[in-house]
Formats: C-alpha cells, sequence, structure tokens
C-alpha cells in the first residue's frame, strides 16, 4: 500500500511539472508561429480619384479621401456605405499628422491647408453595435495658406505643430509651439535653409527638433532646428556609398532612423545617434528584396515596414529583430494611396478606378526573433549594440528591447554571489555539527538552523534593502575589512588555544563554537569600529569614490553584495540541513576503523567522511543553487532591479524571477511583453529542470563511486 501511495504520489508530480511545461509553451508557441500577408479582398466603390485611404482603430471601417473633398466611410467586413461628407473643395494632397492616426492634413488647390480630425463613435441601439463616424476641423478650423511647394512633410505633437515645405533648394519650416487641438494656430514662426541642390524629400526629425533633407542623387543634410540663431547645419552625408541610385525612402517612427531603398534590391536602415565625434547618421542594418522597393509604407505605432518591390512582391520586415516577416505576390500599383492600419493588421491601397484592396496581415510579434532575445541589437540611439531589456516607456516612438541576456547574467550573477557566501559557511557548519559537535548542543543547534528555512524570504529582503543595505554604505570599508579581521582572529585565537591546559581543551571538546560566539561578535565591532581609521588611511576618506577613480566599480546602495549575503542566508538553512545529515549518515564503523588505523580524526574527515558524503553534500549544494536561482522578493527588494550586464559586486542585477514579479501584472494580456515574460519563465523551469537533471546523474555517480567504501 506504501509502495501504491509513493508511486501514485512521484507520478502525479511530473504530471504536475508536464501540465506547467505544457501551459508556458502554449502561452510562447505564438512566438514560432510565422506571420503572413493574407489573399486579397477587393471592394468595388464608386469610382473616384483617391488622395487617402485609412483604417479605423479595430480595423471594422475605412475611409477614402478623392480629390474632389469626398470623403467616404465604408464598412469593412461588408463593403457597404457608413457615411460621406463633403469638404467643399477639391485638394491635391494629404497625410496624417504624423505621428498621429486620426488628424489629417488636407492641402487644397489653392495650396491652403486644412486639418480634419475623425473619430469613430460607438454606441449599442437595441442592443445591437453601431459605429458612427464623426469629422471636425482641428485648430479651430485653421486654415493655411503654404504657397506654392514641392514637398512637405508635417509634424504634431507635444512640442507642437510643425511643417517643413520644399521649392527646389529652398525649405520653410513653420513652427506653432505648444499649439493643441482646440485653440488657433496663431502666427507661424518661420525659418528657411538654403540647400546646396534640389530636395527630393524632408523629414522632421524626432520632437521637431532636427531636419532631415534628401536629394534625389542621394545627398543628405541634417539641420538642428533648436539654435537661437536659426537652423545649423551639424551632417552632410551620401547615402549612395556604391553608387547605387536611391528607389524609395522612408522615416520609421520616432523619425531616428531612414529606410533607404536603393536599385540592387537592398535596403539600408540608417541611423541617427550621438557618439564621440557629434551626431552620426551610419546604416546598421541591411535586408535584401529580389528587385528594387518602389514603394515603402510603414506601420503607424511601431517600427515595421513594407515594401512593395518591381516585381510585385509585397514584403513585411522589421528592423529591430532583422526579421522578414512575410512575403507575397501582389496586384498593387505602387503610386496608388496605400496604408497599414494602426493595429498593423491591414494593409489597403485605393485605385482611381473606384477599387480598393485589402490585405489582411498577421504580424503579432515581429519584435521577437531568436537575435532580438539572445545577441546585441543596434536600438536607436545607440552608438553600438548592446544586450538591453527595456520593456516600457513614456514616448509613443519607443523601441521594445526584449533582450532576455541581462536577465540570465542577473539571474546567475546573484545565484553565484548568494552561493559563494553560503556553501562554505552551510557545508562548514554540517560538517562541524555532525563530525565535531557536542551531540547535546547538536540538538539545539540542528533544528534551529533548520527552522530558518521556514523565515519568508520577504522579510529577509525587507531587512536586507531598509537595514542592512544602509549599514553597508556608510561603513563600507569597515564591513570590507570584516572578511580580513574575522579570519584572522580566529586563526590566531585556534593558534592560542593549543597552548591551553590539555584537560581544559578536553572537557571543551564538541563545544568550541560556543568559545567562538564572543570572539566573532568581538571581530565585527572591532572591523566597524576600525573603518574609519582604515577609509583615511588607504582609500583616502572615501571608499566609494576611490573604487569608482581607481577600478571603475559604480556603487549603489542595494547591490550584489547584499544579495549575496541576505539570499545566502535564505539558502543555508536548505544546503546545511542536507549535507549534515549526509554527514551525520556516514556510517560509524568507516569512521572507528580509519581511526583504529591510525588516522587523525581530520584525515577520517577529508578521506572517509567527505567522500562518503559527497553525494549527499553535492544534492545539497544543487538544491540551494535551484533555491537561489528562482529566488524573487530578496533580489526584487534588496537590489536595485536594474538588468545590468557588469558583475560588479557593488551594483545591483535584475534576475527572471524578479522581472517576472515586475512585470507581468503591468502587461497587456497576449501581447508581445506578456508572452515574453511566460518565456522567461519557460526559461527558468527548463535551466533548473536541466541543473536538477545534471545534478541527479554526477549525484548517482557519486554514489556508485563511493557508496561501497
Amino acid at each position: 500500500m506504501t509502495n501504491l501511495v509513493v508511486r501514485a504520489g512521484g507520478g502525479a508530480i511530473m504530471v504536475a511539472i508536464l501540465l506547467i511545461f505544457g501551459y508556458l509553451f502554449y502561452v510562447v508557441t505564438p512566438f514560432l508561429l510565422p506571420g503572413s500577408i493574407g489573399e486579397s479582398r477587393d471592394y468595388a466603390l464608386i469610382e473616384r480619384s483617391p488622395l487617402m485611404v485609412d483604417v479605423s482603430e479595430n480595423g471594422e471601417i475605412f475611409v477614402r479621401l478623392s480629390d474632389t473633398g469626398i470623403l467616404e466611410f465604408y464598412d469593412s467586413a461588408s463593403g457597404s456605405a457608413v457615411a460621406g461628407f463633403n469638404l467643399g473643395r477639391p485638394f491635391k494632397a494629404a497625410k496624417r499628422a504624423y505621428p498621429s492616426v486620426d488628424l489629417y492634413a488636407l492641402v487644397d488647390s489653392q495650396d491652403q491647408m486644412l486639418f480634419v480630425q475623425i473619430q469613430y463613435q460607438v454606441a449599442f441601439v437595441d442592443n445591437v453595435r453601431t459605429i458612427t463616424p464623426k469629422i471636425s476641423f482641428a485648430f479651430d478650423n485653421a486654415i493655411l495658406a503654404l504657397g506654392d511647394h514641392d514637398h512637405w512633410d508635417i509634424q504634431w505633437g507635444d512640442t507642437g505643430l510643425s511643417l517643413a515645405l520644399v521649392k527646389n533648394q529652398q525649405v520653410t519650416i513653420q513652427s506653432f509651439p505648444n499649439l493643441k487641438r482646440d485653440q488657433p494656430p496663431g502666427a507661424a514662426q518661420s525659418t528657411q535653409i538654403t540647400l546646396p541642390w534640389p530636395a527630393g524629400q524632408v523629414y522632421l526629425g524626432p520632437r521637431n527638433e532636427w531636419l532631415l533633407a534628401l536629394s534625389d542623387g542621394g545627398e543628405a543634410e541634417i539641420y538642428d532646428l533648436r539654435g537661437v540663431d536659426g537652423p545649423s547645419l551639424v551632417l552632410s552625408k551620401d547615402l549612395t556609398p556604391d553608387g547605387v541610385d536611391i528607389s524609395s525612402t522612408l522615416s520609421l517612427l520616432g523619425r531616428y532612423s531612414l529606410i533607404a531603398g536603393y536599385d540592387d534590391g537592398r535596403l539600408l536602415q540608417w541611423m541617427m545617434f550621438n557618439s564621440e565625434q557629434g551626431l552620426q547618421l551610419e546604416p546598421i542594418r541591411q535586408f535584401d528584396l529580389a528587385s528594387p522597393a518602389t514603394r515603402l509604407i510603414p506601420e503607424p505605432r511601431r517600427k515595421g515596414f513594407a515594401a512593395l518591390d518591381q516585381s510585385g512582391t509585397l514584403t513585411l520586415l522589421y528592423p529591430t529583430s532583422g526579421q522578414v516577416i512575410a512575403e507575397r505576390r501582389v496586384d498593387l500599383d505602387p503610386t496608388l494611396p496605400m496604408v497599414i492600419s494602426p493595429r498593423s493588421d491591414l494593409l489597403l491601397a485605393a485605385g482611381g478606378d473606384g477599387k480598393v484592396v485589402a490585405h489582411p496581415l498577421e504580424n503579432d510579434h515581429p519584435e521577437i526573433s531568436f537575435s532580438s532575445l539572445w545577441q546585441e541589437v543596434w536600438y536607436e540611439g545607440y552608438d553600438r549594440p548592446v544586450f538591453s531589456w527595456q520593456s516600457s516607456s513614456a514616448d509613443t516612438d519607443f523601441e521594445p528591447k526584449f533582450s532576455l541576456v541581462p536577465l540570465a547574467f542577473g539571474t546567475i550573477k546573484a545565484a553565484f554571489y548568494a552561493l559563494l557566501f553560503a556553501i562554505p559557511l552551510a557545508i562548514g557548519g554540517a560538517l562541524y555539527t555532525a563530525y565535531f559537535m557536542a551531540p547535546e548542543m547538536r540538538a539545539w543547534v540542528k533544528p534551529g538552523v533548520e527552522i530558518m528555512a521556514a523565515l519568508p524570504t520577504v522579510i529577509l529582503g525587507f531587512i536586507g534593502g531598509l537595514w542592512l543595505a544602509p549599514i553597508i554604505e556608510n561603513n563600507l570599508t569597515g564591513f570590507l575589512s570584516l572578511f580580513i579581521i574575522l579570519p584572522i582572529n580566529l586563526a590566531l585565537f585556534a593558534l592560542l588555544w593549543r597552548l591551553a591546559p590539555t584537560d581544559i581543551r578536553v572537557r571543551s571538546t564538541g563545544w568550541y563554537a560556543l568559545l567562538a560566539i564572543p570572539l566573532v561578535a568581538l571581530s565585527i565591532a572591532l572591523a566597524m569600529q576600525s573603518g574609519p581609521w582604515l577609509e583615511a588611511l588607504i582609500f583616502g576618506g572615501d571608499s566609494r569614490d576611490w573604487f569608482r577613480r581607481v577600478l571603475g566599480l559604480d556603487y549603489d546602495q542595494r547591490n550584489a553584495l547584499v544579495v549575496g549575503i541576505i539570499m545566502g542566508l535564505a539558502v543555508i538553512p536548505t544546503i546545511f540541513a542536507i549535507a549534515e545529515d549526509a554527514v551525520y549518515s556516514v556510517p560509524g564503523h568507516l569512521v572507528r576503523g580509519s581511526l583504529a588505523l591510525g588516522a587523525t580524526r581530520w584525515q577520517t574527515l577529508v578521506r572517509v567522511v567527505l567522500l562518503t558524503a559527497s553525494p549527499g553534500i553535492f544534492s545539497a549544494v544543487m538544491i540551494g543553487m535551484g533555491r537561489a536561482v528562482g529566488e524573487t522578493m530578496i533580489v526584487l527588494m534588496a537590489t536595485g532591479n536594474t538588468p545590468l550586464m557588469d558583475f560588479n559586486i557593488f551594483e545591483g542585477m535584475r534576475t527572471f524571477a524578479a522581472n517576472i514579479a515586475v512585470e507581468l501584472p503591468e502587461s497587456e494580456v497576449g501581447s508581445s511583453h506578456y508572452r515574453l515574460l511566460f518565456l522567461t519563465a519557460l526559461v527558468l523551469f527548463v535551466f533548473t529542470f536541466v541543473l536538477n537533471s545534471i545534478a541527479e546523474l554526477v549525484r548517482q555517480h557519486l554514489r556508485g563511486r563511493y557508496g561501497n567504501l
């Protein structure tokens, strides 16, 4: 019966482990599914000459603007008309007011610009959900006189509204700082830039701080718009280093990167970043198409884009992960108005014959690839490729950084310093308690240490973060000197103890730990008292500044040193209990036989007891390591919780477990961030499973080798 219960319990544990693994794998499975471009769906509408086409946030309504000023709304499911508005004038150009997805700048035949805002009101009538488009004219019905121009760009956001108008070599920038949607624009702040060549395209940079101008021949110039004396040229660059002409260009979300398509089929991502040499514009990533790209279409809320080449192939790409998401042959004219929906799940193109073509897109997690998770990535704003974890930001043009390497590094770092502190104390204590300590004292010490395992780790984390960390920071030199003073004092005490009378030493056998307690307390007090003197003598009065200047080690109050001590205290009871039982269980006849043959107690310990107990000691260390790797609350409370790639003991880290605890409650269900947190849990699960499996194999080997001693 007992055998049946044990087997059932073991089987239940295995089933539970498999279920956990299966659920974690199920959540992250979408990362493994390829993206796709679906078959086209054609809508036969009234024949008009379109200037612009767009899609509502949820993809249920699409809108078309014709050159006669007719604004029409259609149901995406049925293609039936929903609403229509006549804006009362003809137009010759229209585009989104970057980076908004509901505000549009329209230019009429008189070179006047007005701004239309489109909203979709949802209502329930007789329990039937209806969507009603509503248009309004932003900026208090403002109409801006632009004058004659060839190209233009517009940007609206927290810094206000800015327009860049191009006529041959002349660029006019009109700015309306701090403008709100319900306010009239007022007088424009106008500045002019004269280029050395006619501009083929201009892009206003991030927060209207820069202007990037491009010629048809591939020359580029970047101007700083923040100067009090007007725009200043900061960089000139030839974007055709190989002499290959540019076929198309696109500025990605955020306006830090420019995608340039070349006649040889290449797509290069040129990125602006600051370095020691100043502002740079360098190619950081390349994609290769079968033929030159004739049209590039951006995703409005991500840094991905679609490329339509001369062969009629539509390709979805995502620069950060370096992925070619999907490809499909399509029948689209590159000159048609095209747009990708705000949720990046639909591409829409409108033709002059009244036909609107829609291609559904499956592209839910383009940020995730093996290279973006485990290799260095050159992110926007950085001067080199790095490992980085930053899952969120206050900026809408933020580029998610999902490298798991800093988290894996932090997990290993925390476990290493915790075990560095715990293993010597736990195994040393286990050997002394099981082999040298008096039975009466062992009866108190062993249960006392083991009961420490029941102490909630949140309390240890609280003590480490709010009590121990400030003490170490204020007495760093004294605390570090403790690791030298304490061993020296114990060694001196051991030497002096050998000079004590034999009868005293014999009567004290097994009770040495009691004698060492006052010595340990005295050593701690001595180290702390001598700290200021040592700091002035060795470190010039400021140890943290000395570590930073001389060794290049920064100091954070909550760091790996604090984690090593506090997590070590959490791990010690586990390692101690298992190792002590293993040592204590060594058969007595082996010990007595070794002593009878003339070996000393230390020789017996090293050559008999340790070898026989090695499987149990190794298991204790492995279980302690598993506890350290999976620890959450101590790391969460006793470190800066920053995903750094630095083994510096004076800096913090972020581990897999702590990252899951911090970010999972705030992640959007089903998002890339949400699934990636489950992936970190899966990686942690697999890591501990592999570690424990290897440990079991080693333990079985040790048992087979030394079990018959």
